[in-house]
């Protein structure tokens, strides 16, 4: 197998069906993935017949190479990934969620983005922002709904990126987009204006997001899947921050194009207390132990200007989940 598709549903039948629908379009349109790609759609125990309606639209597709794995409990977003990562056969493993919408190209482009930066070979037909000798993960451009950029990514996390992030000072104006963040706004527009479209180039990131993240069967082989002590939310900067200590290089294809809805199957209350019991783990994994109290000091004071931002702005549901996340972190 070329390329191994892993989506993961949980409760979004109808997004997970359109999901399937444009990545076995864009598969059956190239003759470098068609009779090459095998899908996987891991089912953390919906209770809407997603698991039904899947294994209908497959069927009725006639798409070749495929399994529904059901789960009896919601596993979180790496286990379902990692049990069908060990399932898995193709060179190139493609994990996507299932509020996506392929654009007609981009799993080519990817794959053959991959196929062409061997590792250890310099990037020969796609000129590169950076020295990529060692493409490991390759993440398509993220589009909102309207076809606007989706910010995705950032930079590895360190106390300077997390501070840059929490303190708002990547939204200073103009300014902003200099200081590296762990969560890229400024910066990532910064970057993609910079593109020129006719003489393409990678870009180079830290991290980035789970959403639809290509990785080379020999990254796999070398350090491993998700880390499943991580439920949602910082496994994949998690699983970047990995790649990069094995000398990985990590990157965003510009014109490999994603539509992702967003959050289609959490809450922003989810997303906001996962974010900071992913900084947590990580730091109590990776980091040194005298950084700890430092980015719980950080992220405290983030928390609190938020909470008192939406406050200000009447709006109490953010706010009370900021109070939530500072009680964490006490």
């Amino acid at each position: 197998m070329k390329l191994s598709i892993i989506v993961v549903s949980y409760n979004t039948k109808d997004l997970t069906i359109q999901t399937l629908e444009s990545a076995i379009q864009e598969i059956n349109s190239t003759k470098l993935l068609k009779d090459q790609t095998e899908i996987f759609v891991v089912d953390n125990n919906s209770n809407d017949d997603s698991v039904k309606a899947c294994k209908n639209l497959l069927q009725k597709l006639k798409f070749p190479h495929y399994q529904v794995l059901v789960n009896k409990k919601n596993l979180g977003f790496a286990r379902a990934n990692n049990h069908a990562s060990k399932l898995a056969k193709g060179k190139y493993l493609l994990l996507l969620n299932s509020d996506t919408i392929t654009q007609p190209g981009s799993l080519r482009l990817l794959v053959e983005t991959m196929e062409k930066t061997a590792v250890q070979e310099k990037t020969a037909s796609l000129q590169s922002s950076g020295p990529f000798d060692k493409l490991g993960i390759l993440a398509p451009t993220l589009l909102n709904e309207d076809g606007s950029i989706q910010n995705q990514g950032g930079s590895l996390p360190s106390l300077l990126t997390v501070t840059s992030q929490m303190l708002f000072l990547d939204d200073v104006p103009f300014f902003g987009k200099f200081f590296p963040s762990t969560q890229h706004t400024g910066l990532s527009d910064f970057a993609f204006q910079s593109y020129d479209e006719n003489t393409p180039k990678l870009i180079s990131k830290g991290w980035v997001a789970g959403t639809a993240m290509l990785i080379r069967r020999e990254l796999i082989d070398e350090i491993g899947m998700l880390d499943e002590n991580i439920f949602m939310y910082g496994e994949d900067q998690e699983y970047c921050l990995r790649a990069h200590h094995h000398h990985f290089d990590v990157a965003i294809h510009p014109k490999a194009k994603i539509v992702h809805f967003g959050q289609a199957s959490s809450s922003s209350r989810n997303a906001i207390l996962g974010e900071i019991k992913g900084y947590l783990y990580i730091w109590r994994k990776h980091k040194p132990s005298w950084q700890l109290p430092l980015l719980k000091l950080i992220l405290f004071k983030g928390c609190l200007l938020r909470q008192i931002y939406y406050s200000l702005r009447g709006r109490s549901v953010p706010a009370q989940i900021y109070k939530e996340a500072r009680a964490l972190l006490k």
